[in-house]
Order: structure tokens, then sequence, then C-alpha cells
């Protein structure tokens, strides 16, 4: 534990250290694998509190000191905003304090709400929208996230989504000895070079987004039926990505395509994600029009037809 005493030392003072005393735990929201999160309150406001496990904290104490770390130099409307933390000494113990999303997980809206079907691709906009300029702001800061996955994407109570659980992310070393090679993240998000145990960078991330925005817009998950290990083999050694079947735009197709290359150095800029994505919306919403102004005058033009008819009558 003497990794966490040293930690408590680090924060002690700073205006993040929160006093247990103006914490206010209420129901329980889950486990996950570093904790237990409650829903509370603090200075008036709805809270999540994740406690840290004794295990956590005892055995993988640098998943903790990365969220922390992170959490608490992140300011952007599309990362959940942290609010502080709590730590006791003695036993020793510590809560990451953020804000709490009313929507809940994205995987929630898409598979049990079916809040996004619901919405349309007004929501599915928003959403990939908000994810790449989440994404873009933590890359621009050195971050890697390396957990991309509707569980860590949450959504407001005005379905702006948020990332969160930033255990497994790290600030990014650019000593070109120094690069990340081990495997992190879900099978089923994670981008090729990463299940190969390559040299990889944030790139990694723009990969896990492509397979978030193909979820979004085809309303089912990545390679649902298949053996995780089985997809992450295939994955690099057969090229496999999920269907795009059911995507009719080809700008929203190729733009989603490009981030999954299997060469991170051909995968796009945010800059370019977000704008290509933005065409692809306004491509959509102007053939909706379109069809919806030519549905308009078939009907009109039906009705005159009947209105002529029955005059001759």
């Amino acid at each position: 534990m003497q990794k966490f005493l040293d930690l408590s030392k680090q924060f002690e003072g700073s205006d993040f250290v929160i006093d247990e005393a103006d914490l206010k735990f209420d129901k329980k929201l889950g486990d996950g694998a570093s904790g237990t999160t409650f829903l509370g309150h603090f200075n008036g406001q709805k809270v999540a509190i994740k406690v840290y496990s004794a295990a956590i904290l005892k055995n993988d104490f640098n998943s903790v000191k990365n969220e922390l770390q992170i959490m608490s130099k992140m300011r952007h409307k599309n990362i959940v905003h942290f609010k502080g933390l709590y730590i006791r000494k003695d036993p020793p113990g510590a809560a990451l304090v953020t804000s709490f999303a009313e929507r809940g997980e994205l995987g929630h809206a898409l598979y049990s709400s079916r809040l996004v079907r619901r919405k349309g691709d007004a929501l599915r906009f928003k959403i990939v929208l908000g994810l790449a300029e989440g994404l873009k702001y933590l890359h621009s800061n050195d971050v890697i996230h390396r957990d991309i996955k509707p569980a860590n994407i949450l959504l407001d109570d005005d379905n702006e989504p948020m990332l969160t659980d930033f255990g497994f992310s790290r600030f990014i070393d650019h000593d070109q000895n120094r690069q990340m090679t081990g495997e992190t993240g879900s099978y089923r998000y994670m981008a090729p070079e990463v299940t190969s145990h390559s040299r990889y960078t944030e790139k990694a991330d723009t990969y896990s987004f492509a397979l978030i925005c193909n979820e979004i817009f085809m309303d089912e998950r990545p390679f649902e039926y298949q053996i995780s290990l089985v997809v992450a083999r295939d994955v690099v050694k057969k090229n496999l990505r999920p269907s795009q079947k059911k995507i009719k735009n080809d700008r929203l197709k190729t733009i989603i395509a490009r981030c999954w290359d299997p060469n991170p150095e051909l995968r796009p800029e945010w800059d370019e994600v977000i704008s290509e994505l933005k065409a692809a919306q306004i491509e959509i919403q102007t053939r909706k029009s379109k069809s919806a102004i030519s549905s308009l005058f078939k009907k009109k033009a039906g009705s005159a037809s009947s209105s002529s008819s029955g005059h001759m009558l």
C-alpha cells in the first residue's frame, strides 16, 4: 500500500480532495473490474462515486493512479466531468467523484431503451460527432484512452456523449524506444496492432471509434455471434471488419472504413473525421428532405387525379 500512501500525499491539500462528510451515498449503480459505483450527491448535485476496491488499490495501483491523474487534468464537454477524489488513509480507500450521466451507458441507449433507434440519425450523428470531439481533445493533450467501447461512453440528460473509465488510459510517450505494445482494452473493439502486440499509438483509439460509429449506424453489436478471441485473430489475419450493409450513405461508410484501416498511419486525423461526418449528415438530411417533398407532390397529384375523375362522372 506504500504507493497508495505516496499518491495520497501527492493530492493532499489540493482543491481536488473531497471530505467524506461532503459526500452523500445513495443507491449502487453497478460493479466493475476496479470497484463499485454509486449514485451520490456533492454540493447539491448528482454525482457518480466510483469506490475503488481494496484489491485494485493493492494489486493494480497503476490503473488507479492513471485514472486519477488523467481525470484531474481533463476539461471537455465530451469527457465525464471530474469533481474530485476522496482519499482515506486508515483503512486505505479511495473514490473518484464525477458528474452523473442521466441516460447511462451507450449500450443501454442502443439495445435496452432503444433510444438511439427511436431518435434516429439526428441522435446518431450527435453521439459520433461528440465522441470524435472528445477523442480529438484527449489526443491533443497526449492522452490515449485504450478502452473505447459502449460501456465507457455515457449520455447526459441532453444525450451528449461523454467518455469515461480512464483506468487503462495513459499519457502518450513520444520516445520511440518506449512505445506501447501490450494488449489493452476489449477484444471486439481492439485495433489489430494492439491484438498482435505490435507497437501502437493513439490511432488505436481511432480504430475503436470506427467500430463504435459503425455499430451506432448499423444498430447491431460488432461480431455479435462470434467468439471474441476468434474475432481478434481474424481482424489481424483476415482483415475482418463488421458489416456495413445497412449504411446507405457512401461518404459515411468510407470515413468509417478509413478509420479502421489495417495500417494505422492511413487512419485520418480527427479534423477530417469530423468534417466528413458532418458532410455525410448533410447529405442524408438533404436526401430525406427531397424524398419527403417528392412524396408530397405524388400525394397531391394523386388527389388531383381522383378529383378530376369524379367530375367526369
